[in-house]
């Protein structure tokens, strides 16, 4: 697992389907200088109807988050780009390297008898902040920590839980109150602006079985 790989990992790094030149890529696309015009053109009257309806959209600020200027044009697949350090952008891992690191989170910083987080740095990179009271890129309250959000599956949200999906699918999330971690990675690279909903259908499953492990029954 690294955020900025070296020579030796390189060869293993699966190849993002989105830099093919047939893929469906939201990205590139929404960094298009006329679809960014024309966003920008009826971004208000959108922004005013969706407060109609009780929501808060930032048509421009959630542009210029998911898809800035230039982005379309930006090759994350790179070899420079996987070599530098993009902690936002380019982290490079197996699912189950991703969930080990998950796991020291959910024993408290400490996985196998190695501390990598002390009890007070991890409590407090894992508070809740408060919530803002305007929403300009994300419409709904993702009890946001440091870096890490509340984690929605298809079981609901667990209230300890905590972690984040990227943009092109793959995340994790770990829930200290259960001992559980959870990581699912692909090489889309594209997605829904919240990620591959199929990260929601899994950690469901996972945390359905973490529930049936508490009551003692059998998890299959």
């Amino acid at each position: 697992m690294y955020v900025g790989a070296p020579p030796e990992a390189l060869p293993r790094a699966a190849e993002l389907i989105a830099n093919r030149p047939s893929a469906w890529n939201p990205q590139r696309w929404l960094g298009h200088p006329r679809v960014r015009y024309g966003i920008r053109e009826v971004g208000p009257a959108l922004s005013c109807a969706a407060g109609v309806l009780g929501f808060q959209v930032d048509l421009e600020s959630l542009l210029d988050a998911l898809a800035p200027r230039g982005i379309g044009a930006f090759d994350f697949g790179a070899e420079r780009t996987l070599r530098v350090c993009i902690p936002a952008a380019n982290g490079l891992f197996t699912a189950r390297s991703l969930a080990r690191m998950y796991a020291a989170l959910a024993g408290g910083g400490e996985l196998d008898g190695v501390r990598l987080l002390s009890p007070m740095t991890l409590a407090r990179a894992t508070e809740p902040q408060v919530e803002a009271r305007e929403r300009a890129v994300i419409p709904i309250d993702m009890r946001w920590r440091l870096g890490y959000h509340a984690v929605f599956t298809t079981r609901g949200v667990p209230y300890r839980g905590f972690g984040h999906f990227g943009f092109g699918g793959s995340g994790g999330w770990a829930d200290p109150s259960r001992d559980l971690a959870v990581a699912m990675i692909v090489n889309s690279g594209i997605g829904t602006p919240f990620g591959d909903l199929r990260i929601a259908r899994i950690s469901g499953a996972a945390l359905g079985a973490a529930n049936r492990r508490a009551r003692g029954e059998r998890t299959g």
